[in-house]
């Protein structure tokens, strides 16, 4: 995983006696993207004391994971469940809400459901609630619902960035703030005295289409192999019709409004592998990939020529690039436009246990 400057701390809010397992599943996965989990483990009792707590720990976290399976949760006072009352004080406070639904609720067990015909009409409601305008996944097992924070997770930090927490020798000391506050006060004074006028950046000139660029494609380890290192070369233009087809992205509905986002790890994978199979012979599935890097330069270089709607739009690619790409498949050979500058194309087995131990001689 690259390693980012910021981190931000993850509120991750459930019922709590039926979902421990998920709970801690959820936690690890925040863990594992660099950033903070803020849980009440230490406090599973609910009462009104806790909760002013809680909502100070909601004051200073930048996203909130809200988990929902069987159970509407413990009801206070005023007939909400504590659960509830902490999604609405977040929503309040205009924190991003990620909710994990469980995609199957019929096939929860008996024990970790609601048992009365009130507590499910609540639930019902609550579910009805918070999946109107929110960024909602479902999930069904464990597994899916760890894959489903960390996708939720890196499309909030991409089109909803927050605040944040950086390392102390990271920020801009005191001293220089106060700097630069002076010289913005300054700048002030220049354009109150001279009036406000704009500066005509030229923009660069886009690499031509059929302008060579060099793309590593890195060993990608799966259970059974990983692949080799190497080099090659191609046309801007002649990588179009794969990166099109192996981009591998989603669709969220994030306050009502329908937007793409790239899963920028299994696309790097897909257009790697595919690019090594292009230029061997050998069965590359998932041996192979990308830097996230080349990544975000063919997409940039795409969005320029206008092959590509920028991240926020409901598709990634305009009716203009889905023709191209057909014409591009049906009149060229793609695999001509590439050459290999350095390395081979191979792909090795995983090591078994027996493996090593045979080379280890002691």
């Amino acid at each position: 995983m690259a390693l980012r400057e910021k981190r931000y701390q993850v509120f991750i809010s459930s019922t709590f006696e039926d979902l421990k397992e998920e709970r801690r599943a959820v936690q690890d996965a925040v863990i594992s993207t660099g950033d903070f989990p803020v849980q009440m483990e230490s406090f599973p009792a609910a009462d009104e004391d806790q909760f002013e707590f809680i909502k100070s720990l909601i004051d200073v976290c930048d996203y909130y994971v809200l988990i929902v399976a069987g159970r509407y949760g413990t009801v206070a006072a005023d007939g909400m469940s504590y659960t509830e009352k902490e999604y609405r004080y977040a929503v309040s406070q205009n924190v991003p809400i990620l909710v994990m639904l469980h995609g199957d609720r019929g096939s929860i067990a008996m024990d970790k459901s609601e048992n009365t015909n009130e507590g499910k009409e609540r639930l019902e409601l609550f579910i009805r609630e918070v999946s109107t305008g929110r960024l909602r996944k479902n999930w069904k097992t464990v597994d899916e619902l760890k894959l489903a924070v960390r996708e939720a997770l890196d499309h909030a930090r991409a089109t909803k960035p927050r605040v944040g927490w950086v390392r102390g020798d990271q920020a801009a000391s005191r001293e220089t703030l106060e700097e630069l506050n002076e010289v913005r006060k300054e700048n002030a004074k220049f354009r109150d005295a001279l009036g406000e006028y704009d500066i005509d950046l030229p923009l660069p000139d886009l690499p031509a289409p059929d302008e060579m660029l060099e793309i590593d494609l890195l060993p990608n380890t799966t259970s059974s192999g990983y692949g080799s290192c190497v080099t090659i070369k191609l046309s801007w233009i002649g990588i179009f019709p794969l990166f099109k087809h192996n981009l591998v992205w989603s669709l969220s509905d994030w306050d009502d409004e329908i937007s793409y986002y790239i899963e920028d790890s299994k696309s790097c994978v897909k257009i790697g592998s595919a690019l090594a199979e292009e230029v061997s012979n050998v069965d590359t599935e998932n041996r192979f990939k990308i830097g996230m890097n080349a990544l975000g330069k063919l997409q940039s270089y795409f969005v320029e020529c206008g092959l590509m709607h920028p991240v926020g739009e409901e598709q990634p690619f305009t009716e203009r690039a889905k023709r191209f790409a057909r014409r591009q498949m049906v009149t060229n050979d793609i695999s001509a436009k590439f050459e290999i500058v350095s390395g081979a194309v191979e792909v090795r087995e995983q090591f078994s246990n027996s493996d090593l131990d045979d080379e280890i001689p002691f």
